[in-house]
């Protein structure tokens, strides 16, 4: 029993282990704490342990328009380390978008410049015109650039995207959700050039062998002072989306007293929500407002202490005690309204067992317990038991008498014995009942031999 106890403990502690290179985001959803959210998809992560805040129709796949550029970068830097290489516009390149209505750098048939500045032209005015370069300079043509675009969502996780493009111009299945262009954007800026290049309201584009320098300005207007409404100065990038089918879109990340944050916000429109008698795009308005009341509002609280009550399970095969209590392995933080912590929470055990079979130590490992706030979950805790309990042997076979016993085959077998007793006893007691007759049988016929010769005798003495 001993053994056995230690290779379940062990086996536990390895699923602990591994565990922790899994452990899934928080679900919390503070969407109805902000003041009304005017887009039809919205989302609101912590770049800093990956937790939803905000999150409104977030798995609709939708329309992204030039959101799909993000993509194209990624793919663009995945594949080519050297941005300094130099690459040529085609006339190919600039013919697809004509008649399009696109959005521009204003970059000309065999026109050559560095991929850097390439996807500078892409990011920051948003330029279609460069996207389709980049799409040629990297997968040889559009098709396969995009089939490119398709593999490396497939890889990094993403659910329901799919690419016709890589500029982001409407198409029936040109769709990603906004969880999907999080993973997406995460995984951009994980290069520190991507995020370098996004953050930048203008850039001074060197001239070219077919243009002079030239201002290029950035379409996120969050990161643009000049515009009142919109500029926030926390904010880093990323970048702006807007067709017919979209609607107005925005994907950007702001820093403000150590906690990041990252927004998306798709199928806006302009509308006046602030009453000002002006319509707002209200792709930047909703952002704006996630920003603001997440900053405002959430900062990291211990919704767990180490070595806090959470549940009592019973114990079996201890003479000590008969249940012990399950306490917190560690300290928990999470977002959270700032003031709620601990007292503000509440547990929901997953896996536990009914009960817990002696021996174990103070500290074992036994399951995990959800943390909920306002009926959503902000995160998972470790559950350990909080004393020692020893293992009875005694107990334990009394415990084990009473499983046979309550075992239907058990009473069978008890039945059967008793049969074979009542059947041994009445053997028994047949046979003992012929042999007494046969004794008694023998004892008549010793008594009439005596008798028959001593008649016999007496009549020889006659």
């Amino acid at each position: 029993m001993k053994y056995i106890k230690k290779i379940l403990i062990l086996i536990c502690s390895v699923a602990v282990i591994l565990s922790v290179f899994a452990v899934p985001a928080s679900a919390q959803n503070y969407a109805d704490s902000i003041e009304k959210l005017n887009c039809d998809v919205d989302l609101l992560i912590s770049l800093d342990d990956g937790s939803a805040i905000v999150s409104k129709n977030a798995d609709k796949p939708v329309a992204p328009a030039s959101l799909t550029k993000i993509m194209t970068a990624l793919v663009v830097l995945r594949n080519k380390s050297n941005l300094e290489e130099s690459i040529t516009v085609s006339e190919e390149a600039i013919a697809s978008l004509q008649g399009t209505g696109s959005s521009v750098a204003g970059l000309k048939a065999g026109e050559t410049m560095s991929l850097y500045n390439m996807l500078c032209c892409m990011l920051i005015p948003s330029g279609n015109d460069a996207a389709v370069a980049l799409a040629y300079a990297v997968g040889g043509s559009v098709d396969n650039f995009v089939k490119m675009m398709n593999d490396t969502a497939a890889e990094i996780g993403c659910k329901n995207t799919h690419f016709d493009n890589p500029h982001g111009l409407d198409s029936d299945t040109h769709k990603t959700t906004a969880n999907d262009l999080a993973i997406i954007a995460r995984e951009a800026l994980k290069y520190p050039v991507f995020e370098t290049i996004v953050s930048n309201s203008s850039y001074k584009l060197p001239a070219t062998n077919k243009q002079g320098e030239r201002t290029l300005t950035n379409t996120n207007f969050l990161l643009n002072p000049a515009y009142v409404t919109y500029y926030y100065k926390y904010c880093k990038g990323i970048k702006t989306g807007s067709t017919d089918n979209a609607g107005k879109c925005l994907v950007s990340m702001a820093s403000k007293d150590g906690y990041n944050y990252l927004a998306v916000a798709m199928g806006g429109d302009y509308r006046d929500s602030d009453n000002d008698g002006i319509e707002e795009n209200q792709a930047f308005m909703d952002s704006l407002r996630m920003y603001k009341w997440a900053f405002s509002s959430l900062s990291y609280e211990a919704v767990s202490k180490e070595g806090q009550y959470i549940v009592s399970v019973p114990v079996k095969y201890c003479w000590s005690t008969d249940s012990v209590r399950l306490v917190a392995m560690d300290e928990v933080l999470s977002l959270v309204p700032t003031g709620n912590g601990s007292q503000s929470v509440s547990f929901v055990p997953e896996d536990m067992p009914e009960s817990l079979e002696a021996p174990f130590k103070a500290g074992d490992y036994v399951c995990t317990a959800k943390i909920m706030y306002a009926e959503q979950e902000i995160g998972t805790v470790k559950l350990a038991v909080a004393e020692d309990a020893h293992f009875s042997l005694l107990l334990y076979i009394r415990d084990s008498l009473k499983r046979m016993a309550a075992m239907t085959i058990f009473k069978i077998i008890i039945i059967l014995i008793v049969v074979l007793i009542v059947l041994y006893i009445g053997l028994f007691a047949l046979t003992n009942y012929r042999r007494r007759k046969k004794r008694e049988l023998k004892i008549v016929r010793y008594n009439e031999l005596e008798r028959n010769t001593a008649r016999s005798k007496k009549k020889k003495r006659k």
